[in-house]
């Protein structure tokens, strides 16, 4: 069986000029500098790859980044995602601005593992270079990288390269590998085209795999792609995994479709977003931060301007952490635990970085101690804690699985099968609802419909999308009908189409409501097609009754006659008998049999009828898909 390799990114990091090019190349044989301007001017401007295959049969994917400050924003985009890190400082020089800029970046994004390669050796005395190695023991003290091997190298003489390449096998060997479980995920830091490959992105696959015909989504524009070829340090492979430098050829995509900062990954899974709750850190030496600051955010390969909201405190001092949400000029893809580096806004440095927390927040007021808590919970709470808080937190329109999924640890979502089994959690309508309050729900069902039948007595129910409105707005229809359905098996609650009602079906009413109700029907059922308005009847009714009812008690019988089907609604204020409606329905569907149109007039002679009642019938057979509207005719409609 062949032994297992490990796949491990290793980014340079340093000062410039202090030979990080130099010695990868005297490491590889390869000059990661390819712009003729990076050869002309003698710096890196550009991120440069490679691969070093170690002794032990493990592979290392090099990325060299530039180390002058003004190109922070590339450095940044190659580092994120690193294994290791490989700090390299000039003996002649010492630690330099960039060293320290750089050393504050890989101790923000949490690179444990790491070797400093003390270079230009052959230029120093062995006084310069103890010097020198006390500096960097200096700049070390505190960092992740604190206690790292220290390796003097020359790339002229070649000097300490066998023992850097000693040092870097045994870190790679210790580095946790990274799992091909999960979505896809690439952010890409290069965008190239190719000539009978058409457009190549690349960068480090954080997580999941990716092979030739697989279907991707650039994010944040959405476009769809399908990949035409999958290469690794530049050949082509059946699969790249978690870990790995990829290269990928998109199919569909221009080069102008994508930049740097944009993230390939599974369709629909990922999640685009203008604002992240986090916990920042301010690095030692820079000025205190108020609310509001205007920042840089560098996450992923993505650089936006943020505005820092302080959730605690009125201001964050150098070396001290904070929750915070950060509201995005531009969207970016964030989930729960990435890491990401902030600098100032103008002159721009590096100032502080920290761990997003949740990456689909809502808009959260200062100073809040419900809102700190909660975040608190979701930063470092155990694992049912964390889901329940989740969950809860969506309120009566739950949460979908995958979206789930998005604001919290993918490896908590197994925990869920527990909760649904022990009764905490409901699955409701394909969202998840916790126990308490989905129990919520009912009961906000159970008072709004018995209060209006207290206050409505008359009226047969409300309709499901007021009580939906009445309950929350964000409440899922789906999980509403699911909850009434329950309620009507248990005999609660009565349902008539989207009509909803508290109790028995029928509304009792007294004599002299059913006397009133009998008269109004009996009325529109002698007038066939040309029926009275509401105010005309009304006035007729109460002539022939006398005062025995009010005007509003009359509406509310007219509304529950049309509830119940037995008349049927026009328009506010014009009703017909339902007997009339069916038979003039009928007489439509008599006339499809045999013509292929119906207009007004014929309508009209048909059902004896006038102008005034043809359209507004017309219109409502149009509705509900008897007819279909076409110019000045009907045709025969959907449900004919």
């Amino acid at each position: 069986m062949a032994e297992h390799r490990r796949h491990v990114i290793l980014g340079t990091a340093g000062h410039i000029d202090h030979g990080k090019t130099e010695l990868v190349r005297a490491l590889t044989g390869v000059d990661t500098d390819r712009l003729r301007e990076e050869k002309e001017r003698g710096i890196t401007i550009e991120l440069g790859f490679t691969r070093l295959d170690l002794p032990t049969g493990d592979s290392v994917g090099i990325i060299d980044v530039p180390g002058h400050e003004k190109f922070i924003k590339t450095m940044l985009a190659g580092v994120a995602g690193i294994d290791l890190v490989m700090l390299v400082v000039a003996a002649d020089e010492g630690v330099m601005p960039q060293t320290c800029e750089h050393m504050d970046i890989i101790d923000l994004l949490a690179v444990d593992s790491g070797v400093v390669a003390l270079t230009k050796t052959d230029l120093v005395e062995p006084e310069e270079m103890e010097l020198a190695h006390d500096d960097v023991l200096k700049l070390l003290e505190g960092t992740r990288l604190e206690g790292a091997a220290i390796v003097p190298v020359s790339s002229i003489t070649g000097d300490g390269t066998d023992k850097l390449i000693e040092e870097l096998g045994r870190l790679v060997a210790n580095v946790e590998e990274r799992s091909n479980a999960g979505h896809a995920r690439l952010p890409i830091d290069r965008v190239f085209t190719l000539k009978g490959h058409g457009t190549i992105v690349t960068g480090t696959l954080w997580s999941g795999s990716v092979s030739p015909g697989d279907k991707l989504e650039v994010y944040p524009n959405g476009l769809l792609t399908r990949v035409k070829s999958v290469h690794v340090h530049d050949k082509a492979v059946e699969r790249a995994e978690a870990g790995q430098r990829t290269a990928l050829g998109l199919h569909g995509v221009s080069k102008d479709e994508v930049t740097r900062g944009d993230t390939v990954g599974a369709p629909g899974v990922l999640h685009t977003t203008h604002m992240i709750d986090a916990r920042l850190r301010l690095v030692t030496g820079t000025k205190p931060i108020k609310n509001r600051t205007r920042v840089h955010l560098n996450i992923g390969t993505s650089e936006v301007l943020a505005r820092v909201t302080l959730l605690e405190g009125g201001e964050l001092l150098p070396g001290k952490d904070a929750l915070v949400q950060m509201r995005l000029e531009s969207p970016v893809v964030a989930e729960k635990d990435d890491l990401f580096v902030i600098r100032s806004y103008s002159p721009v440095h590096t100032i502080g970085g920290g761990r997003v927390i949740d990456s689909i927040p809502r808009r959260h007021k200062r100073m809040h101690k419900e809102v700190l808590d909660a975040l608190s919970v979701l930063e470092s709470g155990g694992g049912d804690e964390v889901l329940l808080h989740v969950i809860g937190e969506s309120g009566l329109e739950g949460i979908p699985l995958k979206k789930l999924g998005q604001k919290i640890d993918e490896a908590l979502l197994p925990d869920i099968d527990g909760l649904l089994a022990d009764g905490r959690v409901l699955k409701v309508a394909g969202r998840l609802v916790t126990a308490d309050g989905y129990s919520s729900l009912r009961d906000g069902i159970e008072r709004l419909l018995k209060a209006h039948a207290a206050d409505s007595p008359l009226e047969w129910g409300m309709s499901a999308e007021e009580l939906r409105g009445k309950l929350g707005r964000k409440l899922e229809r789906s999980v509403l009908d699911v909850a009434l359905g329950e309620l009507a098996n248990s005999e609660d609650v009565s349902r008539r189409g989207d009509l909803v009602r508290w109790g028995e079906e029928d509304v009792a009413l007294s004599p002299a409501q059913q006397k009133l109700a009998t008269a109004i029907e009996s009325r529109f059922l002698k007038a066939d097609a040309l029926p009275p308005t509401l105010d005309v009847l009304h006035d007729e009714i109460r002539d022939e009754l006398g005062a025995a009812f009010t005007e509003p008690e009359f509406d509310a019988i007219v509304k529950l006659l049309a509830s119940e089907g037995r008349m049927v609604k026009m328009t506010s204020t014009l009703f017909f008998h339902s007997d009339v409606v069916a038979r003039i329905r009928g007489q439509v569907l008599a006339h499809f049999e045999a013509e292929r149109e119906l207009d007004v007039p014929s309508f009209k002679e048909m059902a004896g009828l006038t102008r005034k009642y043809a359209i507004p019938l017309l219109e409502f057979f149009d509705r509900e898909g008897t007819t279909l509207r076409s110019g000045n005719v009907r045709l025969r409609g959907r449900k004919a």
